[in-house]
């Protein structure tokens, strides 16, 4: 069993200096922790950020990951940090995306994707916005409240008055913030993003 290790800079300098390590990195993308999974994509965005020829090397390996059957939890996360990190990639990664848009168990990591995509470059995911609007028809309170964040962070004012009704939504839930994942309400993501909203 591979020890986890304890944050992302150490996951870095792992992958970075040993290639032995992609593996156990990879593999905290299928941890159940939805914190491990995230901390696991954030440090491949930052391996792409300061190392991208490495991702280039391992570029197969990577999108081996994304067509396991079995469970594709955090790769939409780790795709969106990826592209998000090299503009090279992320015309191919936009497409790969798109797989995991209509699964439950990765459509949350689909839409932060997503977000952070066009948080440094807005016009290449424009044709995703329709999407992200109608997750807020989402029955899901996870989805729902990732919506809600992503929409306020990409300051999309068109879905100001449906984001608004869900300011008495108290349902918790997970959510990836820029930099952490945490359990709020929806109530309180939709009064985040209402805020974000009325100050753009």
């Amino acid at each position: 069993m591979v020890r986890e290790p304890k944050n992302s800079t150490t996951l870095i300098n792992e992958v970075v200096n040993d290639r032995r390590k992609l593996r156990s990195l990879i593999s905290l993308l299928y941890d159940s922790d939805i914190e491990n999974r995230f901390m696991a994509a954030k440090a491949l965005g930052e391996v792409a950020r300061v190392k991208p020829e490495f991702i280039i090397s391992i570029w197969r390996r990577i999108l081996d990951a994304t067509d396991d059957t079995m469970s594709c939890w955090g790769v939409a996360e780790a795709l969106g940090e990826i592209a998000r990190n090299m503009p090279e990639l992320r015309g191919k990664i936009l497409l790969r995306l798109r797989k995991f848009q209509k699964d439950e168990s990765t459509c949350q990591g689909f839409i932060w994707a997503i977000c952070r995509i066009g948080q440094v470059e807005i016009d290449r995911v424009k044709e995703f916005m329709p999407d992200l609007i109608s997750f807020l028809e989402s029955r899901e309170p996870c989805m729902l409240g990732q919506a809600i964040w992503a929409l306020g962070e990409l300051r999309i004012t068109e879905a100001m008055d449906k984001i608004k009704t869900f300011l008495n939504d108290n349902r918790q839930t997970w959510v990836y913030n820029n930099d952490s994942a945490c359990i709020k309400t929806v109530g309180q993501i939709a009064e985040e993003a209402v805020r974000k909203l009325n100050n753009f």
